[in-house]
């Protein structure tokens, strides 16, 4: 073996993961931060009556939701192995979940309509509707109801006037810039070794503001050694623990502005439970790694206040109204994702800090790059 073997592959490895690392976390960064400036674009679709706006409203978010619960499983362990009494981690990750292509539009024919009755891709014609995490497409919805007075009545097949309908929001169109549709968040975890063979982990994101947007995250995990209890393998040279964990992530955003109303805001929180089975193998300085189990997500969005869309001018909904829709608390929908869930990695050992990468497969497939240091 070339004896410089070591010494001129590690930086290599290293700058790799700096990279990595960097780039996950801006592309996160541009994730979470245009998802925080589009929410209040959901609104527009509530034009079309509670029932089939909020179909539209679910449609949309659909494949962001799915894929941010996933995230929120992720960077959980990079070792089997658990901490002594007392010792210690504290490491910074990111789980980009990489969000299907076939997910960057959604067909709203098939949503079972009342009062809307036709829809166009304006700027592709005869695509589908965008989602959240698709292009940024122009589109619009055509209404059964006069909202000019002129007598004139959009039906199926038969869509004659233009001025009885409303655009809905755009995508992010994020897979135009950088060729992928991502979607996670940056997180820090603490680790502590608690006794026989047990540790504690805690992950959280501080309360913060991205705008009109505030979000917190905090999970708990716990890690216990198996191998102590199994006979005959408690000298062999790897280590073999199960782990479970339980992230919590709550998002509120201030939804007042383009439509007259009052408490107008969207309420959305995650709840993300992972169990898994751990094994990995020290050589040298590199620490490989593995896992198996069972992702479980439950994800409630709600938004919340009242809203008055068609206005005449005066923001107050009209005594008579012929056309004024008012709507109050019009959203409410919860989410359930669920999938099995494999992860293979690496991690560079460096004295007392390490670097890390790792691969998950599961129901959409991601990735976890994150860097920390530990006192065993």
């Amino acid at each position: 073996m070339n004896p410089n073997y070591y010494k001129s592959e590690t930086p290599h490895a290293m700058n790799t993961l700096f990279k990595m690392l960097f780039a996950l976390i801006l592309v996160s960064g541009v994730s979470f931060s245009s998802s925080a400036q589009n929410e209040d674009d959901l609104i527009r679709f509530l034009q079309g009556g509670q029932e089939d706006g909020g179909k539209l409203i679910t449609a949309y978010i659909n494949p962001f939701v799915e894929g941010f619960s996933y995230a929120l499983n992720g960077g959980w362990f990079h070792t089997a192995k658990v901490h002594k009494l007392g010792g210690f981690n504290f490491n910074f990750s990111v789980t980009p979940v990489f969000i299907p292509k076939s997910k960057d539009y959604f067909d709203p024919q098939t949503l079972n309509f009342n009062t809307i009755v036709g829809f166009t891709n304006d700027s592709k014609s005869g695509a589908n509707a965008p989602t959240f995490i698709g292009p940024k497409d122009q589109t619009t919805y055509y209404l059964n109801f006069d909202l000019d007075g002129d007598g004139n009545v959009n039906s199926e097949g038969n869509l004659i006037d233009a001025d009885d309908t409303f655009n809905g929001p755009q995508g992010l169109g994020i897979r135009d810039a950088i060729k992928m549709a991502p979607t996670g968040a940056p997180m820090a975890q603490v680790g502590i070794g608690l006794i026989k063979g047990t540790d504690l982990s805690f992950r959280f994101i501080p309360k913060v503001e991205l705008g009109n947007t505030e979000v917190n995250l905090i999970g708990f995990g716990l890690r216990h050694d198996i191998k102590q209890h199994i006979p005959g393998i408690k000298m062999l040279p790897f280590d073999l623990s199960v782990m479970a964990g339980f992230t919590t992530f709550k998002g509120v955003t201030d939804l007042s502005g383009p439509y007259p109303g009052s408490n107008q805001e969207a309420v959305y929180k995650f709840n993300a439970f992972l169990l898994q089975a751990l094994v990995s193998k020290k050589l040298a300085f590199v620490t490989f790694f593995g896992g198996v189990g069972y992702n479980g997500v439950k994800t409630t969005a709600d938004i919340n206040g009242s809203f008055l869309f068609f206005d005449d001018g005066d923001g107050e909904l009209d005594p008579n109204p012929t056309s004024e829709l008012q709507l109050i608390n019009p959203y409410s929908a919860t989410f359930k994702n669920n999938s099995m869930r494999m992860d293979v990695g690496m991690r560079i050992n460096i004295l007392a800090f390490y670097l890390y990468g790792a691969y998950s497969l599961q129901e959409y497939s991601a990735v976890t790059a994150g860097l920390g240091f530990t006192f065993r």
